[in-house]
C-alpha cells in the first residue's frame, strides 16, 4: 500500500505546504509509503496529472519524492489523496481509493459551483478535515460522511520568542491579497496607526515584521483555518478578524468575540477604538491570547497524531 499526495506544481503557498507535511509525516512513519504527484494547472484537465518537476524549493525541508506514471499507481491496494481544488481531475484515478482533503471550502465553491458533488459523494471513501468549517460544509452537504479531522501546523520558525511588549511599534498588519476592499475603511479611518501590507516576504522577514508589530487585521473569506493569523498570533500580535467561513468558528479562530466583528464597515467607531485600546494597554491585549497560542504551538504534534491515525486507515481500507 501506497499513499499518492496531489498538489498543483510550483505553487508556494497554502495547500501544497498541508500536503508536503502529510507526505513527510506518513514517511516518518512508514518509509518510501507516501508520495507526491504534482498537478500542472496550464494543461487540460486529464493531461495535467503527474508534472515531472522538482517539489517547490520552499517545501524541500519536507523531503519529499513525486512520481510522474500516476496511471501505474492508480491499483486497489493504493490511496490517492485530492484537495478540494483538484476533483475535477477524481474520474482519472480508477481503482485507487479517494480520500477528498477538504482544505478550503470557499475555494472548492468557486471553481467547481459543486457541480461535482454527486460524483464526490459515490467516489471518495474518506474526507479529511483542515477545520471544523469544512466539517461542518461537508456534513450538511454529505449527511453521514466518512470524515477524520486533520489539520495542519504553521512553520516552526514562528514563536521562537516573543519581543518584548513595550518595545512594540504601533503597527497594524494586513495581508493585500485578502479582504483589502472590507478593510481599506478601516485604514481610512485609522490613519493614525501604521499599516503594513505583509507581501514579498520570506519567513524569516515575516517573523521579523510580526514580532515588531501589535496587530493583525483581517477581514478576508477564511475558507479554511488560515495560516497567516496564525502566525501572527504565535509571534504575539493581537488578531482581529471578522466572522466568515472558518473565522465564525470558535475551534478554528479560538480568540475572544469582541476581536471579531460579523460587519467591519458597519462597526468602524467601534474598531478604532479597539486598535486605540491595544495600542496603549498592549500588554493587557497580547495576554488575551495565550491560550490562541497555546493551542498554535500544540499543532504540529497534533497533525503528527492525525497522520497516525489516517495512516492506520489506508492500511485497513
Amino acid at each position: 500500500m501506497n499513499v499518492y499526495i496531489l498538489a498543483p506544481a510550483n505553487r508556494t503557498s497554502g495547500g501544497p505546504e498541508l500536503a508536503h507535511q502529510m507526505c513527510h509525516r506518513i514517511n516518518e512513519l512508514s518509509p518510501g509509503t507516501a508520495f507526491m504527484i504534482y498537478v500542472d494547472l496550464n494543461r487540460p484537465v486529464g493531461e495535467d496529472l503527474g508534472a515531472d518537476v522538482p517539489a517547490p524549493e520552499a517545501y524541500a525541508i519536507y523531503d519529499t519524492e513525486h512520481i510522474s506514471d500516476y496511471a501505474a499507481a492508480d491499483t486497489p491496494d493504493n490511496v490517492f489523496v485530492f484537495p478540494e481544488g483538484l476533483t475535477l481531475s477524481l474520474p482519472f484515478i480508477k481503482n485507487a481509493k479517494k480520500v477528498l482533503w477538504w482544505m478550503s471550502v470557499d475555494n472548492y465553491i468557486i471553481s467547481t459551483k459543486e457541480s461535482n458533488l454527486s460524483q464526490i459523494r459515490n467516489e471518495v471513501s474518506l474526507h479529511l478535515y483542515q477545520s471544523y468549517y469544512s466539517k461542518d460544509y461537508v456534513e450538511s452537504k454529505i449527511p453521514n460522511a466518512n470524515g477524520m479531522y486533520l489539520s495542519d501546523y504553521i512553520n516552526d520558525a514562528h514563536g521562537q520568542f516573543l519581543f518584548p511588549a513595550h518595545l512594540r511599534q504601533d503597527i497594524a498588519l494586513y495581508n493585500p491579497a485578502k479582504g483589502y476592499n472590507e478593510l481599506k475603511p478601516l485604514i481610512d479611518k485609522a490613519s493614525w496607526l501604521k499599516w503594513i501590507a505583509l507581501t514579498g516576504l520570506d519567513v524569516e522577514h515575516m517573523v521579523f515584521m510580526m514580532q515588531n508589530s501589535k496587530i493583525y487585521v483581517d477581514f478576508g473569506e477564511h475558507p479554511g483555518k488560515d495560516r497567516i493569523p496564525r502566525e501572527a498570533a504565535a509571534n504575539g500580535c493581537c488578531v482581529i478578524t471578522n466572522k466568515k467561513g472558518a473565522a465564525a468558528f470558535s475551534k478554528d479562530v479560538p480568540i475572544p468575540d469582541n476581536y471579531k466583528f460579523e460587519a467591519p464597515a458597519d462597526s468602524l467607531d467601534e474598531l478604532d477604538s479597539l486598535l486605540h485600546d491595544i495600542c496603549d494597554n498592549f500588554k493587557e491585549h497580547q495576554d488575551k491570547f495565550a491560550d490562541y497560542r497555546k493551542m498554535i504551538a500544540s499543532e504540529k504534534s497534533s497533525f503528527e497524531k492525525d497522520c497516525d491515525k489516517f495512516l492506520e486507515w489506508c492500511k485497513k481500507n
